[in-house]
């Protein structure tokens, strides 16, 4: 019985034993496996393939947001702008910009998609990794197909001037742009019913209750009154599917008219411009800082 008893206290320390051993060495497992785990997360994650699946995406991108008939030194600029654009989004978690599908891009460029494709390829490649920066942090790159005449200052549409770098750029060479100025009629009749559609909530009872009612300095409109509701500019654009917020309305011999000069919201880059700068011989970096004061192009 004695002996029983011996053996069974000999075990119980064994098993103490072993679960101490077990108990000092999990830590240092842990510690080696979730290593390894986070050094596998580095290899497959690496800065390099990151960079690689933000280059693969630009050319569906970039061919959405400019013609392939541009000059050259204008697709290597709207190149860097997609790239900071699609940079800013993934730093932020946001939804990214959206590209052409392949089938897409061949039905645009048909039998000419092999050609076309290698060119632009080339051309992003020229300007590979680089994004714009302002204070070491993404820019928003906005652009737009025509300005009025002068692209617009964010700081007058966002008072607190959260993006110094959008401010006014003359763009005189944008007047003789195709599309440049459109002209709307309506009867008055039917611009009311259109009013009290697209604004219910105004209250509206006459057409000439719809007024603008402030502008920027390059002559887009900030705010449009319609009955007892204020509206800003783009918004009420929008809503008119009007191609710019630059527009002047007026009533003439009872229809309505509305002018509207450039294509856009007119903030940032001006494609046409842009094209004007690059046939007076602006490389692409020179283009981007004509238009995107104070910033830095960087890799």
């Amino acid at each position: 019985m004695r002996r029983k008893r011996k053996k069974t206290l000999e075990e119980k320390i064994n098993v103490l034993l072993i679960l101490l051993i077990f108990l000092c060495v999990l830590p240092i497992f842990i510690t080696t496996y979730m290593g390894r785990l986070h050094l596998e997360d580095l290899i497959l994650n690496k800065p390099e393939s990151k960079i690689a699946e933000v280059e693969a995406k630009l050319p569906l991108l970039v061919a959405k947001e400019i013609s392939i008939q541009m000059p050259e030194e204008c697709i290597k600029a709207q190149s860097v702008i997609a790239r900071t654009n699609l940079m800013a989004a993934k730093e932020a978690g946001k939804e990214e910009p959206q590209g052409f599908s392949t089938e897409e891009l061949q039905a645009l460029w048909g039998s000419d998609y092999a050609a076309c494709y290698e060119k632009l390829s080339a051309l992003i490649k020229e300007t590979e990794g680089e994004t714009l920066q302002y204070q070491n942090k993404y820019i928003y790159a906005a652009y737009h197909q025509t300005s009025a005449g002068n692209t617009r200052d964010m700081g007058e549409y966002y008072k607190s001037n959260v993006m110094p770098y959008l401010s006014s750029a003359a763009c005189h060479e944008d007047t003789t742009a195709e599309g440049y100025l459109n002209v709307f009629f309506w009867t008055e009749e039917v611009f009311l019913k259109q009013m009290k559609e697209l604004f219910p909530e105004a209250e509206l009872q006459n057409s000439t209750e719809v007024t603008v009612t402030a502008r920027d300095t390059a002559g887009y409109v900030l705010e449009v009154s319609v009955g007892q509701t204020v509206y800003e500019g783009e918004t009420f654009r929008k809503k008119l599917n009007l191609p710019s917020a630059c527009f002047e309305l007026t009533l003439l011999d009872g229809d309505v008219r509305i002018v509207t000069l450039g294509q856009g919201h007119g903030f940032g880059l001006s494609q046409s411009m842009a094209k004007h700068l690059a046939e007076e011989g602006f490389n692409y970096q020179e283009i981007l800082t004509y238009f995107y004061k104070g910033v830095t192009i960087k890799e």
